[in-house]
């Protein structure tokens, strides 16, 4: 009887110790895989600001490329409006004005 006894209790201990042990191994899993999903947010998160920061890249492309063709519409518009046309000098010095050109010869 005495044998019984040991041997039920043997079983039980092994049984506890099973289940503790499984236990541990549950929550190891569990962490183990809250830990991935916490990974595979971050990457996902990544990928997404990757994509925002090359959409921020493209827009900001674009909006140098507006800027420098304003720019260069401007120069040109500036220029135009600092230097008179032949047309216009040509009638100026007609109508007997006086131009920043001299084109006038003397005999």
């Amino acid at each position: 009887m005495v044998s019984a006894i040991s041997g039920s209790s043997s079983a039980t201990q092994y049984s506890s110790s099973s289940s503790s042990s499984n236990a541990a191994q549950e929550a190891a899993l569990e962490k183990q895989i809250q830990d991935l999903e916490d990974q595979a947010k971050a990457i996902t998160d990544e990928v997404k600001a990757a994509q925002v920061r090359q959409d921020i890249a493209v827009a900001q492309a674009k909006l140098d490329a507006l800027r420098a063709a304003d720019a260069d519409k401007a120069a040109k518009a500036a220029q135009s409006q600092s230097t008179p046309s032949a047309a216009a000098v040509r009638q100026a010095e007609f109508d007997g004005e006086k131009t920043t050109q001299s084109n006038e010869f003397w005999m």
